[in-house]
């Protein structure tokens, strides 16, 4: 299944923005963040196609989900740098 940013997607039974997308070897993940204004709940799941079946799950590798979670910050350092000196 092929992601872009901003796509809305049905997970863990409500509606989440994707805000990135990461590609690492074969897997994809993705970090989203609840779609509904009265909730603020995100979650950065992998995504597994499991003969023809997209299947969201937790990842379970601490080295995995460091990468990941390194690569966020990567992606978003800018903003990340314009937040923290009230630019």
């Amino acid at each position: 299944m092929n992601y872009e940013v901003d796509d809305v997607i049905e997970f863990k039974n409500g509606s989440y923005l994707v805000l990135d997308i990461i590609k690492k070897d074969e897997n994809v993940y993705l970090y989203l963040i609840n779609n509904d204004e009265f909730k603020d709940d995100i979650a950065i799941t992998k995504v597994s196609n499991n003969n023809g079946n997209v299947e969201y799950s937790f990842i379970n590798n601490e080295e995995e989900f460091n990468y990941i979670l390194n690569k966020l910050f990567l992606n978003f350092k800018d903003d990340i740098i314009s937040l923290a000196t009230n630019e």
